[in-house]
């Protein structure tokens, strides 16, 4: 699976509930020396497109922090194990 697969793609939680479109990966490397996804960034409501403001680590300019948190402000880091992205089918009994 590419990353351009995941990106604007429905995210639902563990239990089916939908948390938004996932806007960015957050990518580390394995034990193995491969890289892997250890979290999304998800915007419930909209699309979003990121520019890398939206890091805290991110040195800019205070007007633009200040319309990068105020357009940013509902995206959520949310850890890769609890992401599903399809929602969760429940079988009639």
């Amino acid at each position: 699976m590419r990353a351009s697969d995941l990106l604007g793609a429905t995210a639902y939680d563990l239990e089916g509930r939908q948390l938004g479109r996932i806007a960015d990966l957050i990518t580390g490397v394995g034990s193995d020396g491969v890289p892997v996804i250890r979290a999304v960034l998800v915007a419930p409501n909209r699309r979003v497109r990121l520019l890398g403001y939206e890091r805290d680590e991110m040195n800019r300019p205070w007007l633009i922090d200040r319309i990068a948190r105020w357009v940013h402000r509902d995206l959520h880091e949310i850890p890769w194990n609890d992401v599903r992205l399809r929602p969760l089918q429940v079988r009639p009994t």
